[in-house]
């Protein structure tokens, strides 16, 4: 039987709500903060709720494979799920954006390559909306971390994930400049697809395999980790994240190249230990809730968005900021509403299956 973890209850349940408000007023507003250099600099290296979900994905992941039945029927379950949910919205993404266009400019070759390059940096690079992007290096991490794991390379998958991590700094981390290496080097490849190979490497080896592969191997030596004291780990990430920003903010210029430091690593870990030791046997009760809410608000909430800024005829350009905290309450409601909608249905699922068991 698996471990219950209220912690990570908690962070689900935080990190939805994050992510909502960063999409509707958070990331806006943070661009008028005095000093950005600073801000986003050390803000680099505290961005630790994408890592810290790709943490608990593969924690949660290894837990429920090592107790189930048959680990590869578990692991494929959850795969299929996943893509049941993110195919749901590419197919919203190609209504929206790649039949109107195929309609309107036609079928010739040139549309077609145009829009099947859209179609396919929507759906393996950027997402059909924003928050999206997540889910193709998650499963890219799963399925690396499930196959080294499962034989039994694990020391290879740490030795892997690290690497990549340190690597992917030369990239768009906090050493991609030191070499005065640039996409500019590179010459005979196209700028544009430079950048993607730039971004496919940062989210799938530096997010999704790092991340995941971290999750998984904790898990499976959880006894070990959480006798770990915790001052030296605090004072050690702490430190080097003052130190890290230090440096970037003195050698550095701010871009958004940027996208990883070195210290979102022992700074995702701390966080996780310190999720790990939230003991709260009250959340239990409410865990299925909680749970739900946070993934409807998840998937579901720029979906939402979309459909408030058509009712009220808003833009997010021109929107003040009384506006914007009308839309983040309205959106907020809404995910609140179909969470009750989906709890209920399930609840009446439940009791029709209850009523045609055989006595």
């Amino acid at each position: 039987m698996r471990k219950y973890y209220p912690g990570i209850t908690l962070f689900k349940l935080g990190g939805s709500l994050l992510v909502l408000a960063a999409h509707v007023m958070l990331l806006r507003y943070m661009t008028f903060l005095p000093g950005q250099a600073l801000v986003q600099f050390a803000s680099l290296a505290t961005r630790v709720v994408v890592p810290c979900f790709y943490v608990i994905a593969g924690f949660l992941a290894y837990k429920s494979w090592s107790n189930a039945a048959s680990s590869r029927s578990y692991i494929q379950k959850y795969i299929k799920r996943l893509l049941i949910i993110y195919c749901f919205f590419c197919c919203i993404f190609v209504a929206e954006n790649i039949v109107p266009k195929l309609i309107s400019d036609g079928l010739s070759a040139g549309n077609l390559f145009v829009q099947a390059k859209i179609l396919v940096i929507a759906v393996f690079l950027n997402g059909p909306f924003i928050q999206f992007w997540f889910i193709p290096p998650l499963i890219f991490g799963l399925l690396a971390a499930y196959w080294l794991f499962e034989k039994q390379h694990a020391r290879l998958a740490v030795i892997l994930a690290l690497t990549a991590f340190v690597a992917i700094q030369f990239v768009s981390g906090s050493l991609m400049k030191v070499f005065g290496v640039t996409a500019a080097s590179f010459s005979f490849i196209d700028p544009d697809y430079m950048g993607y190979l730039n971004l496919f490497a940062t989210r799938y080896i530096g997010f999704g395999f790092t991340f995941v592969v971290a999750g998984v191997f904790l898990a499976k030596h959880e006894a070990q980790f959480m006798k770990i004291r915790v001052k030296p780990f605090l004072f050690s990430a702490l430190l080097f994240t003052v130190i890290e920003t230090f440096l970037l903010l003195q050698l550095s210029e701010w871009t958004t190249d940027y996208k990883l430091a070195l210290s979102m690593l022992p700074n995702t870990l701390l966080i996780f230990y310190g999720i790990l030791r939230i003991k709260s046997p009250a959340i239990q009760s409410y865990h299925k809730r909680i749970n739900l809410f946070s993934i409807v608000t998840f998937f579901g909430h720029v979906l939402f968005m979309r459909i408030n800024l058509l009712l009220m005829g808003w833009n997010t350009a021109s929107m003040s900021v009384g506006q914007h905290f009308i839309f983040l309450f309205l959106t907020l409601i809404e995910c609140m509403a179909v969470t009750a909608f989906f709890g209920l249905g399930s609840k009446t699922l439940a009791a029709k299956q209850a009523r045609n068991l055989p006595l």
